[in-house]
């Protein structure tokens, strides 16, 4: 393994003895429930509407990329998972095992697992999703009782990359049917205006079957819609974008959030004169309030950024400063000759579904107009294609809770190639390199936050997000008076 994932992974085994003591002096109210039942339906509402279940179309815009983890992680299982403090573990494959050079990864597959259809999982099967999932660039095979990665390449991290994003194992019929070995299957699927689907129960799953019978899911719902669905009883688990958060507590809704998983960053294209000039770009960083951004915006649901990871990932991003300084803005300005030349407004792109990218837009404008720097804020083409654009609002999820699998795919979602990750200097050098050019300026890590109705029982999301519906059971509503488990 390389030596940047040890140090990482070091670093992670002591804050796994703080999180196992943390687990110890929990109040009792906090604690999973002893008593589950089986039964009911679970109804669950999300904005992003996903087309497919196929892994192998994986959307690229990462809030659906995200939207899609969360949907076939109901079906299918990885040959890895994660566990609570972000460590690869069995799944589908219960050992794995490597040459001298990480080239070569041998997989021993769990035995006596079925798909929903009841087919037997056999090496080949897995073999055969994994190659289509992998690509070219690797050789997957089968042998009796495992599979076998190989590439040209060393993959020292391949445990951590195959427990993330698509890589889920499927079945495929002639028909184009899908199969998983995941807690549910899907029952039916509607489109429209709100896209439905219903999952059931996976009797013969392998983990053991999930408590609720049915799981309706509704997609394209709109995040005022959703707050208002979890607060007059209409859904059970719903997103709420963190300005809604505080607002839906006091509605006496139930909140839940992970730790700060979505960074929200400035990335400039440098090709355009408007800030071909780093200085420009170093005066719009300093000032920025991301204090403001992250307390008012986000309503204290996210904390300001000055690196690409967040603290509680990296362990190092208190070394990326994120104070404000406007005299030093205008310094800056200055010596560029903007305030005599007085250009034309800057165009500051933002995704238009997003409620809180335009918030945070907003309030960027308002800071550099402080420093003389005029905006003109624009919502992305809902056609898809690229508005242009001198800087974009950008927000990307923090794609897994090993460190240098997050960097590294961060680095690549703004198309910065990293020279090197080997050692944990590298990979800082590798995440100061785009900040100290001012190519990209992070502005607040956000959490992800859900509303939850008082009959959801054992909430037990991974603290960097996504969903284990498998684990929750619905209950009576409480009494007047008594507070939900």
């Amino acid at each position: 393994m390389r030596r940047t994932a040890c140090l990482f992974h070091a670093r992670n085994k002591w804050l796994c003895a703080i999180a196992l003591l943390g687990v110890i002096l929990v109040p009792a109210n906090a604690r999973p429930s002893v008593r589950p039942r089986y039964g009911g339906t679970l109804r669950v509402q999300m904005r992003e509407r996903i087309a497919t279940i196929d892994p192998r179309r994986w959307p690229s815009v990462p809030s659906q990329a995200a939207a899609a983890e969360r949907l076939d992680s109901l079906i299918f299982d990885r040959v890895v998972r994660f566990d609570d403090h972000g460590m690869p573990q069995p799944a589908l494959a219960i050992s794995w095992q490597h040459d001298a050079q990480a080239k070569r990864w041998e997989f021993g597959l769990r035995k006596g697992v079925k798909f929903s259809d009841g087919t037997p999982m056999i090496p080949e099967t897995v073999a055969l999703a994994l190659q289509q999932l992998l690509g070219s660039a690797f050789d997957v095979s089968a042998t009796s009782d495992s599979v076998v990665i190989q590439a040209d390449h060393s993959l020292p991290d391949l445990p951590a990359l195959l427990a993330t994003g698509r890589y889920f194992i499927f079945r495929t019929t002639v028909g184009g049917g899908f199969f998983g070995t995941g807690p549910f299957q899907i029952d039916d699927w509607t489109s429209g205006a709100a896209s439905k689907v219903i999952f059931t129960a996976n009797d013969s799953c392998w983990a053991g079957r999930p408590f609720v019978d049915k799981i309706e899911l509704t997609m394209g719902v709109d995040t005022q819609l959703q707050a208002n669905a979890i607060a007059f009883g209409q859904a059970d688990v719903v997103e709420l974008p963190a300005s809604q958060v505080r607002r839906a507590a006091q509605r006496g809704v139930r909140t839940v959030s992970s730790e700060p998983v979505e960074l929200f960053a400035l990335q400039f294209d440098t090709t355009r004169p408007a800030v071909q000039d780093a200085r420009v770009r170093q005066a719009i960083s300093l000032a920025i309030d991301r204090a403001s951004i992250a307390d008012v915006i986000l309503q204290r649901q996210g904390i300001t950024a000055g690196g690409l990871l967040p603290n509680w990932l990296s362990g190092y991003a208190f070394l990326f400063p994120v104070a404000v300084d406007l005299a030093r803005a205008r310094e800056l300005l200055t010596a560029t000759g903007r305030e005599v030349s007085r250009p034309a407004p800057l165009v500051l792109v933002y995704d238009s579904g997003d409620e809180e990218a335009r918030g945070v837009a907003d309030r960027v404008a308002v800071n550099l107009n402080d420093v003389g720097i005029a905006v003109r804020i624009s919502g992305q083409a809902a056609d898809g294609k690229m508005t242009p654009a001198d800087m974009r609002l950008v927000r990307h999820r923090i794609a897994a809770p090993d460190p240098g699998a997050a960097l590294s795919e961060l680095l690549n979602s703004f198309g910065e190639v990293p020279a090197g990750l080997e050692t944990l200097e590298q990979a800082y050098a590798a995440e100061r390199a785009p900040i100290e050019a001012f190519r990209v300026v992070p502005l607040v890590h956000v959490s992800e936050n859900y509303g939850l109705s008082p009959e959801v029982r054992d909430w037990m999301a991974p603290r960097w997000g996504g969903w284990r519906l498998e684990d929750v059971w619905l209950a009576p509503a409480p009494a007047s008076g008594e507070k939900p488990q």
